[in-house]
């Protein structure tokens, strides 16, 4: 059996430029033989990736802190606009959080309305709301506290509230 483009150059020895039918039976049996090793191999070689990968993401998940407790460590190798995208996340969540307590404290947590954007634009109308200056001032402090190295293992959290109390605390003294 001669197979179409096997034909050996002139003058070259070490293969031949026919297949004989048994010889060709035995190159294909050895050619599934070595491409069942090599699948075998890897599939042996992704379930050990495959269960470190799970196991390294199961440690990443224990050793990963809660989101609320991430530190300046975390926040200083944010690019700029993750940065803001961070804050105007923590923003919205604390003037939904404030919105929810008012709700409560009132006793219309049920009340949609209560617990509304609607709800939150009113705060914000009678600034009213704990953080209520723009992200990008928040990131102007937040980058100038985390430039202490002293500060880096402080929560983001703690550091806003920190922030906030002092722009708030100036905002009082300085108004006419």
């Amino acid at each position: 059996m001669k197979l179409s483009g096997l034909a050996a150059p002139k003058g070259r020895r070490g293969w031949t430029a026919r297949w004989t039918a048994r010889g060709a039976r035995a190159g294909v049996a050895a050619g599934v033989a070595v491409v069942t090793g090599l699948v075998t191999g890897l599939a042996a070689a992704g379930a050990v990736a495959a269960t470190a990968f799970a196991a390294g993401r199961a440690s990443d998940r224990a050793a990963a802190p809660h989101p609320a407790l991430l530190t300046g460590e975390y926040w200083t190798q944010l690019a700029p606009a993750a940065k803001q995208a961070y804050l105007t996340g923590f923003l919205a969540g604390a003037a939904a959080e404030q919105v929810r307590a008012h709700a409560a404290a009132a006793g219309n947590e049920a009340d949609s309305a209560a617990v509304s954007s609607g709800a939150v634009a009113a705060l914000r109308a009678e600034r009213a709301l704990h953080f209520r200056f723009a992200p990008p001032v928040y990131s102007a402090q937040v980058d100038d506290f985390y430039w202490w190295k002293n500060h880096v293992a402080v929560p983001i959290v703690d550091a806003m509230i920190h922030i906030n109390r002092e722009m708030l605390t100036q905002q009082a003294t300085d108004a006419p």
